[in-house]
This record gives structure tokens, sequence and C-alpha cells, in this order.
């Protein structure tokens, strides 16, 4: 293989190789052009492929649809004790409890309240906790009234110990202990649906603060440059040519005689 120059149009010599192949290129190659390394086109076509990945990523993750809420399952957890607490108090007699009437007469307004609030503050609160089973709030204020409950039933529990018969601590014990169990587990879920819906609330607004910093970002202009540009056209120069006086008229010129 011989080597020989050619010049290009630029007028720069560079070196080509004839390469002899009786194949389908014919008898010999021709010599190619040299080719000039642009590396910032390739790094603005990545740049641009990146930033349009970056928006329909954006536009997909607003346009998804959010997560449904955490659900908070208020009636399956709490019914079965509140069931048992209303069972347990319909089955006692305070009045044959050996204790003072006062003592006794405190008991029975306690029982008469745990009473109303079962079939009346509390069995609301359940009933829109239940139409809206992501809701923090409506969760929340069924688990402040069950602990006011909690409190009450204790001091007729209390109460029983020292004066009620075996057969009617007993029932009031486990009530007791369900509803404790019950509270406890309603509890829990209020705290895992609230941090469930933090850590939901964070990633909305991490997505939404990118997507400003995309909408806000200036598009920028880049300006490649192939080598000097060539004129084709031509400076025209045009010159002025002087201007001849004319001549002076013979008729208006005296000879003298």
């Amino acid at each position: 293989m011989e080597l020989e120059q050619f010049v290009n149009e630029s007028e720069a010599v560079v070196k080509a190789r004839w390469c002899t192949d009786f194949g389908r290129f014919g008898k010999r190659w021709q010599p190619l052009a040299a080719m000039k390394h642009r590396p910032h086109m390739s790094f603005t076509r990545v740049s641009v492929a990146l930033l349009a990945a970056t928006l329909c990523w954006t536009v997909s993750a607003q346009s998804a649809v959010p997560a449904a809420p955490a659900a908070i399952s208020v009636s399956s957890t709490l019914r079965p004790a509140l069931a048992q607490v209303g069972q347990s108090l319909s089955g006692i007699s305070i009045r044959r409890w050996k204790a003072p009437n006062e003592v006794k007469s405190a008991a029975d307004q306690d029982v008469a309240s745990i009473q109303r609030d079962l079939s009346g503050t509390l069995a609301t609160l359940m009933d829109q906790a239940d139409a809206a089973p992501g809701s923090v709030p409506a969760a929340f204020a069924v688990y402040r009234n069950v602990d006011a409950l909690y409190d009450t039933l204790l001091r007729v529990v209390l109460t029983a110990n020292l004066a009620a018969p075996d057969n009617e601590v007993n029932t009031l014990q486990a009530a007791l202990s369900s509803l404790e169990s019950a509270r406890g587990t309603l509890g829990d879920s209020i705290l895992n649906a609230s941090q469930a819906q933090t850590a939901e609330l964070v990633r909305i607004r991490t997505v939404l603060a990118r997507a400003a910093v995309v909408q806000k970002a200036p598009a920028t202009t880049t300006v490649v440059d192939d080598g000097p540009a060539t004129s084709t056209s031509k400076s025209k120069h045009t010159t002025k040519k002087p201007t001849s006086k004319p001549a002076n008229s013979s008729n208006g010129s005296s000879t003298p005689q």
C-alpha cells in the first residue's frame, strides 16, 4: 500500500491511502476528506436529551394519579371492644355493691355517662371516621373520645374491685382490657397513616419544586463553529473618473490687433 498526498478544499495537505479493491467499490477507493472532530456537538445532543427526559418525567409525575390515602380501620378495631363494654355495664347492679351511697352514686353516674357516649357522641364520631377512612383528624377525634371513655371505665372498675361481686369485677376487667387493646391498635393505625401521608406530601412537594426549577431554567443556545465562513459576495470597488473642465470658448476671448 502506497501513501500519497492529496489537497482538500481548504488547501490543507492530508495523507490518504490508495487501496486496491476489485470488489463492488471498483478498482480504487477515493480518498475521504478529513473529518473534523466536534465534541461540543455530542455534548449538546446529550444535554438536549437529558432536558427532554427530565421534562417528560416531570409531566408524567404531575399527571400521575395520586396514591390513595392510608385507610384507618376505626370500626373494625373498636366495635368489638365497645360492644363488650356495653354488655359488661348492662350486667352489673351497682345498688348491691358494698360501698357508701356516695361511692355508688358516683359509679352509677359514670356508667350512665359511658352508655350515653356509646350510643351518642362516640357513635357519631365513628360514623364520620368510617365515611372518611383516610382522614387522620376524623380518626383522632374517635381516639380522643375513646381515651376519655377509658378513664371513666377505669374509675368504675376500681370501685368494683372494692365493692362489687367477683363475677361483675371479672366482667368489667375483661371489658377494660379489651378497650385498652383496641385503643392502642387505633393509636398505632393513626400514627402509621400520619407518617405515610407526611411522606407522600414531602414527595409531592419535591416533584413540584423540581418541575418549577425546570420550567424557570432559561433556554440556552449553543453556537457550533464549523470553521471560517466563506464569503461568496465580492466587494465592488467603484472608481470615480475625474471630471474634465470645459475648454474656454473662443467666442468670449478678444485678440488685440
